[in-house]
């Protein structure tokens, strides 16, 4: 079912006029009294500051008032049509659980019915009108404030660290960087299938930690046995040569599903000439850490671990990042007895890019770690 679909869907069983007429337009709130009124209630969990991710820049309150929430502003990228404190939009809940019927006011304070839900309560995701020929597109809100209390208090069952890694065998080894998993108290993984991601736990098995590496094992009875692994891991690659990876960059924010991005190496070695590093165009985000650097013929050639950050450098810098060479994971590789590794068949050289993906992505996964 398309958005658009979806949205006339909504409208249409709650009617055009769920908010009824009384309703305010503008309060006195800034970010100072909101802050105070959440540090001193009992809140819900849509209260709270947001800060817009994709389209127009927004800074909102999400505020209870009776039964509706309002969405005020604090900050936006327009000064001139919007005032701190003023409403953007209606908020109500629906019979399910962090789904919202919602009336978003447009830039000349139309009103337009549409729909948000709250995802892991920190996304809030909103459906919100183009304006061309009554589409939709979704626009993302991060949650800043309030702090989730799981997060502040790193409880047992918390998720410290997340990234990504991929299968070197189909027992269960997985490859990552040793970053991603060297604080680890307990490690996840969440592989993909047809029908959706299974979890299983996995345990440190070795650490290369001078040369960010890692791997991990599956450590579940649950685990039986991955399909035969359609790539080997090789040692060549050259300047201007294709890659692409695989991976679960910013999964909190993004979700759980895969991230494909591509480019090409770009030099054969990292900061400062450093030699255990590729230099790759394709973007890295936090999450993407430990997945798989795939060539043009689906083999993996190293791991994704970093970017240069602009801080570090004191210049702006765009689109330079790393890759950790596959040598060095095949050095801790060596180190593990009696290991069956994969035999070279090269069944994804011939196939395009999309068809090599609907391959290599059930081999890639999502490792969660509580430290």
């Amino acid at each position: 079912m398309k958005k658009t679909t979806l949205l006339i869907l909504f409208i249409s069983i709650f009617g055009q006029n769920i908010f009824g007429q009384n309703e305010m337009k503008m309060t006195n709130e800034n970010a100072t009294s909101f802050k105070a009124y959440i540090d001193s209630s009992e809140i819900d969990p849509i209260e709270g500051i947001y800060k817009s991710v994709t389209g127009r820049f927004y800074r909102l309150a999400i505020k209870k008032y009776n039964d509706i929430y309002l969405a005020l502003i604090l900050e936006a990228e327009d000064k001139k049509k919007w005032e701190v404190g003023e409403v953007k939009a209606y908020f109500e809940k629906s019979s399910s659980e962090n789904l919202f019927s919602i009336k978003w006011l447009m830039g000349d304070k139309t009103p337009k019915e549409t729909i948000g839900t709250l995802e892991n309560k920190t996304v809030l995701k909103i459906l919100l009108p183009t304006g061309l020929n009554g589409t939709t597109e979704e626009s993302l809100f991060l949650k800043l404030y309030p702090l989730n209390k799981s997060e502040t208090t790193k409880s047992a069952n918390s998720i410290s660290v997340t990234g990504s890694g991929f299968f070197i065998t189909s027992k269960g080894l997985i490859a990552t960087n040793a970053h991603v998993v060297s604080k680890a108290k307990k490690i996840e993984i969440k592989v993909p299938s047809d029908i959706g991601n299974t979890t299983y736990n996995a345990k440190l098995l070795l650490i290369d930690a001078k040369n960010d590496v890692a791997i991990i094992q599956i450590d579940d009875i649950n685990f039986k046995e991955s399909k035969p692994l359609p790539y080997n891991i090789i040692e060549q690659a050259d300047i201007g040569e294709k890659t692409f990876t695989i991976g679960y960059p910013l999964n909190d924010i993004m979700g759980d599903n895969y991230k494909v991005a591509d480019g090409i190496i770009s030099a054969k070695s990292g900061i400062g000439d450093d030699v255990r590093y590729y230099q790759i165009t394709i973007p890295i985000q936090p999450g993407n850490s430990g997945g798989p650097l795939f060539n043009s013929q689906g083999n993996v050639i190293g791991i994704t671990s970093a970017r240069l950050n602009s801080k570090a450098v004191g210049v702006q810098v765009e689109n330079v990042n790393y890759a950790i060479k596959s040598a060095y994971l095949n050095n801790l590789i060596n180190m593990i007895p009696n290991i069956e590794l994969p035999v070279n068949t090269n069944q994804l050289a011939s196939k395009e890019l999309k068809e090599q993906i609907k391959t290599l992505k059930d081999f890639v996964c999502l490792i969660q770690v509580t430290e």
